[in-house]
């Protein structure tokens, strides 16, 4: 076997192409055999092997910088650059991540979990290796789909200025998590799958190499030029060329001896290139190619059975619900269509559902602009990316008081993934802003609940929701704005005011332990985080107030508590139980609830002990 032998990966630069085509197949089996146990971004990462161990055996890393956009599809750089060892802890609590993280590996050049985000860092970092005087390049790895985002552009058009080349690798396999949209998918489709290109790149290779040519580099050279001048003939111009950047490709990103031409071709280039190579998601395991976007983040319990319905299944059951009685419901995903929920409801009504890919910034403010048409918009969105369209929902959504329903899917702690899907900032950063009103259900029922509400309420409106199906049953009370359900009455004087379902059902299992002790707390679903039940509020004089969210603690929910029980003179003492200003790594969620202090076990320690504290005052 050649990849346990394998610790750095200057040890592939002397294998010949038959080695590294067995090396790729052990790649690819260490990858499925992991990721079926520990859950993981199979498809894209069985996807960019080729791609990955090309960019090895011809670049230098880590003098040579690799940056992996969104970086999913990085699996085979792991076990290739001394990680194998550790490899059947990927995505484990304290093993390796899922995702490049520069404490991890001096191997890995940034951390990335976001999409668009690769040229814009390799652009800072080639900046930085010309001020060195350095040799060494940066080369950034983005798939079809993030050209999708924005900010790839911003960065294709600040190339231009870079006074040292870089080299951009356009991993084409016509899908992000689900199939790419827009124009930028269908233009490199056309590129890839010209018939009349396709037959002069055949017919030109078989000619290059059935030349006898001592100049094999000039050659290949030569052929790529004609190439791209057949391009211009047949596609209209190469739109990555107006950006001042050389075009390389189509090329089958399985092919390696192709791709470590190129590459080799690449690096004698004085500008920078962009190389696009056309790959299969889930290439060389039949299920993931017949099936990507199921592949994509594959778990290894989706094949059991569960008897609640998830979060976001229930959102879109209830998207189908209004949507039939209201024709003026519009939903909108950026990417995320299955991941939201949304796949029945796009079926159902397609005239009146938009994914727009991935640029959450345009989501929010076209849902702006179908409010001001007389629409309403529900926008389904993931926590951790709804932060990249922050200056939409302020300046085009919230400070013109428009309905626009943000249905935030993963917020809250959330597993496997690490800190950059952790949806644990939205009720932060959403609370500060003027005429946004958030929600979070105690469970499936009362999102539904919500959902139905929210047709009729004529302002932006946040409704936040956790991963999977956490939560306690229960009837589900009318909804009244600003209104809060009180689940568990007590006369005592501890009150425990939790916000959002995996945090009420953390309640509800301490108050249950603390009732053992013979101490009884009062326990309330505050499912409106703003604005607050200040009825509620106003009436806690001489209680022990224990405030639960499972977001960062400054300017959290329990900030907002803590501010009204100040602001007026209420004889309460508020302990405020959050995620105090640290980074969360990948783990289960209860793990990380017992890493954060919100487990069961921490609650019932800390109400107890501050009880004591208070009753002795």
């Amino acid at each position: 076997m050649l990849l346990k032998d394998i610790k750095h990966p200057s040890d592939i630069k002397n294998m010949d192409i038959a080695e590294l085509k067995l090396l790729a197949k052990e790649l690819r089996q260490k990858i499925l055999d992991t990721v079926m146990v520990n859950g993981g971004h199979l498809a894209s990462s069985l996807g960019a092997v080729e791609i990955i161990l090309a960019m090895h055996y011809c670049f230098d890393c880590p003098n040579d910088k690799f940056i992996f956009d969104v970086g999913h599809q990085c699996y085979a750089h792991k076990l290739l650059t001394g990680r194998y060892e550790q490899f059947d802890s990927l995505r484990q609590f304290g093993g390796i991540s899922g995702f490049p993280k520069i404490n991890e590996s001096q191997f890995d050049a940034a951390n990335t979990g976001h999409s668009s985000t690769s040229i814009s860092i390799a652009c800072g970092l080639s900046r930085a290796l010309w001020q060195d005087n350095s040799p060494n390049i940066t080369v950034s790895v983005i798939g079809d789909g993030a050209l999708t985002g924005g900010l790839a552009y911003e960065a294709l058009n600040d190339c231009v200025n870079l006074k040292k080349k870089q080299i951009i690798i356009l991993n084409d396999n016509s899908m992000s998590i689900s199939e790419n949209v827009g124009s930028t998918a269908k233009y490199l489709l056309r590129l890839h799958t010209s018939n009349t290109y396709n037959k002069f790149k055949s017919k030109a290779y078989n000619v290059v190499r059935g030349f006898r040519i001592d100049n094999t580099d000039l050659a290949m050279r030569f052929l790529y030029k004609a190439k791209n001048s057949v391009k211009y003939f047949l596609q209209g111009g190469m739109p990555f060329e107006q950006f001042g950047i050389r075009y390389f490709g189509p090329i089958n990103g399985h092919d390696l001896e192709d791709i470590i031409n190129i590459l080799e071709i690449a690096k004698r280039e004085d500008e920078s290139c962009i190389i696009h190579v056309v790959t299969k998601k889930g290439y060389g395991f039949k299920e993931a190619e017949d099936n990507p976007a199921k592949y994509h983040g594959y778990s290894p319990k989706s094949g059991s059975t569960n008897e609640k319905i998830s979060f976001s299944d229930a959102f879109g059951e209830a998207m189908k619900n209004i949507a039939s009685s209201n024709n003026k419901v519009f939903a909108v995903t950026a990417a995320m269509r299955e991941g939201t929920g949304l796949l029945g409801y796009s079926e159902m009504f397609p005239q009146r559902f938009s994914d727009v890919g991935i640029a959450e910034g345009h989501a929010a403010t076209m849902c702006a602009g179908l409010a001001l048409g007389g629409y309403k918009p529900y926008f389904a969105v993931y926590s951790s990316f709804l932060q990249r369209a922050y200056d939409s929902v302020i300046h085009d959504v919230c400070l013109q008081d428009l309905p626009v329903t943000f249905c935030i899917d993963r917020a809250g702690i959330v597993p496997s993934d690490g800190e950059t899907h952790q949806g644990i900032y939205d009720v932060n950063f959403l609370r500060l802003v003027p005429n946004m009103t958030i929600f979070a259900p105690k469970n499936t029922a009362e999102l539904c609940e919500a959902i139905k509400w929210s047709v009729d309420f004529e302002h932006p409106l946040a409704i936040r929701y956790p991963k999977g199906s956490v939560g306690v049953d229960g009837n589900v009370e009318p909804i009244e704005l600003g209104k809060w359900d009180v689940l568990k009455k007590s006369d005592g004087r501890l009150v425990i005011l939790a916000a959002g379902a995996l945090m009420v059902e953390q309640a509800c299992l301490a108050a249950q332990q603390l009732e053992q002790c013979g101490i009884e707390a009062e326990v309330v679903n505050c499912r409106f985080i703003k604005p607050m039940d200040k009825d509620y509020l106003s009436k806690l004089d001489g209680k022990l107030v224990v405030t639960l969210e499972d977001n960062q603690l400054a300017g959290g929910f329990g900030s907002g508590v803590l501010e009204f029980i100040s602001d007026n003179n209420i004889k309460s003492n508020v302990v405020r139980m959050a995620i105090d200003d640290k980074v969360l790594t990948q783990g289960s969620v209860k793990e990380l609830l017992k890493m954060s202090n919100l487990d069961v076990d921490s609650i019932v320690k800390t109400c107890k002990s501050k009880l004591n504290e208070f009753v002795g005052k």
